[in-house]
This record gives structure tokens, sequence and C-alpha cells, in this order.
């Protein structure tokens, strides 16, 4: 039933969306951002701050566009996106996107750093990919594949960030088009800000990397009491460390058994579905906007997971 209503808000989403192909085309829109305003989704134009739930802001640079808690559901609908519920918001910037949500698991400690074996995430992450496609083919949605890292998972204890990236596929053209998902763990007091870098790959991507690295270094911060810095004796502390953030997290279910040796058993049961959440967020501007216009944006976010 869920799923029903999910795809019936869907049609619902794109029915004026499908109506604006019928328009002239000087009537159509020019950019993903009035695409998706006439979609229904409200927009944030830069330069504003914004909230990225209760914890942390944002600073959107002119020129950007920010996709708040009112209209995030609509926003993963119409792209094809499974929300967790844990999504505070999504920036759309020139060439990329980032993607926002809030994890208040506690304090992660960054005391297990030797466990971020490229070679054994990367197993563990592809290993039930068949399973995850099925269902992903079920609910309608390109299927994905995992190529290998594009960045393997590193540690800045400065900064107390960790980042990774892998490289992607999609049926949407047969597995041709390699494009490149970031993933970096901005880690608080009493949780992690979980951000996904949307980019194209090669070149594309080394200049969205260079570009989210300096907003985020200059335009994001936790709000006074949520720093890393400011842990106290007694706080709430994460039963998982560095290397369970790269397998999602819930995988220190799996880690308390016994590390990498029992994750088959977690990702038999759950990888289907979290990876059935990993869809195709630019792909899916790329087609609303196709239905639009009949074209591509002049801005258009390269296809991402």
């Amino acid at each position: 039933m869920k799923t029903l209503r999910v795809l019936a808000v869907l049609a619902l989403g794109l029915a004026g969306v499908v109506r604006a192909a019928d328009a002239p085309a000087a009537d159509r829109p020019k950019t993903r951002e009035e695409a998706l305003t006439r979609a229904g989704v409200k927009l944030t134009a830069g330069p504003a701050t914004v909230p990225l739930g209760k914890v942390a802001e944002l600073k959107v640079p002119a020129g950007a566009h920010f996709v708040g808690p009112d209209s995030i559901k609509l926003y993963y609908q119409l792209t094809q996106n499974q929300p967790g519920g844990k999504e505070v918001g999504v920036l759309l910037a020139k060439g990329y996107s980032l993607y926002f949500d809030y994890d208040d698991s506690g304090y992660v400690k960054d005391d297990d750093k030797k466990e971020l074996d490229a070679a054994k995430l990367m197993k563990a992450m592809t290993a039930n990919e068949d399973e995850a496609n099925a269902e992903r083919k079920r609910r309608g949605w390109d299927e994905m594949k995992i190529t290998g890292w594009a960045t393997q998972p590193h540690y800045d204890e400065k900064t107390n960030n960790l980042k990774w990236a892998i490289n992607l596929t999609s049926s949407h053209d047969q597995f041709k088009e390699v494009f490149i998902n970031e993933s970096i763990r901005l880690l608080g007091r009493g949780g992690v800000m979980n951000v996904t870098l949307v980019s194209g790959g090669g070149a594309a991507f080394k200049a969205a990397e260079t570009e989210a690295e300096k907003l985020l270094a200059a335009n994001f911060a936790y709000i006074d009491g949520q720093k890393y810095s400011e842990f106290k004796s007694g706080d709430k502390v994460a039963a998982y460390g560095l290397a369970a953030l790269v397998l999602g997290g819930g995988a220190v279910a799996a880690a308390k058994l016994g590390w990498l040796a029992s994750l088959g058993v977690w990702f038999g049961k759950f990888w289907k579905m979290i990876v059935a959440g990993l869809v195709a967020v630019g792909l899916g501007i790329k087609k609303l906007f196709g239905k639009v216009t009949g074209a591509q944006p002049s801005q258009p976010p390269p296809p991402a997971a």
C-alpha cells in the first residue's frame, strides 16, 4: 500500500509537468530550477542562510538554490528517490548537487581508522547488488551498478570529516556512462551530517569535488553546542565507528557479531532495500526536464545516485 501511495503522489506531481510539455516552446522552462518550481518544488535562492535540521546551518551562495524540508518529499518523488526520513535539505549548484541528511546516532569515535580497508568494504558494498537491482526493477527504476572506488575511504582528523566516492553506472544507457557519488560524513557532537555529492565523472567530478569542498569548508557549520570538539563525558556515543559509516551506519548490527565475517547475513536481508534507496537523482531530474521541454536543461545536473 505504501508503494501504491508513493506512485499515486508521483503521478499527481508529474501531471502538471507533463501538461507543461504541451505548451509553446517559448513558455517551457529553460533550467532545472524552473522545471522543479513548476512541478511544485519550493526553492530558496542564494545568497541565503538556511538551517539543516536543528544542529547546523548552510550559507547558500549566489546562483545556487536550496530545497528545504517543505519540499523534500516531492523533490525525491519527482527524481525517483526513496527518502529515508532523515533528509534536511538539498543544495542545487552549477554542475553538482549536495544532499544533506542528519543521523542523531550520537558521537562517533574516530579511533578505528585502521578498519577503513577499501578492498573489504567494496566487497561488502557489492555483495548483494543483484538483489538490490531486482527491487529497483520491480519499482520501475533504473538498475544501478557500483564499478569501484573513485576515491577510497579516508578520514581527516583535523576537520573530523570522512570521505569516499564510488563509480556508478545505470541501465538507463546500458551501463555505459560512469558517474560518481561522493559521500562526506561531517562528524558532530550528537551525530553525523551525511552529505552526498552528485556529479558526473572525470573532469566534471574533480571540478565539482573542489567546489563542494570549498563550499562546505566556508559555508557549513554546526551551531554552538553541536560541534565535534564540544563532546562531553556523559554524551550519547554511537555504537559504531568510521568503517560502519561507509557501509551505511546501520551495519553496526553485523559489526557487533564479528565485523566483515557477518556482513553477508546483514546485507542479505537489508542491502536490497538500501541500494533500492540509492536512486539516480540527477538522472531523474534529466528525465523530468525532458518531459517538460523535450530538451536538456542549460545547467544539467549529471546523472547520479
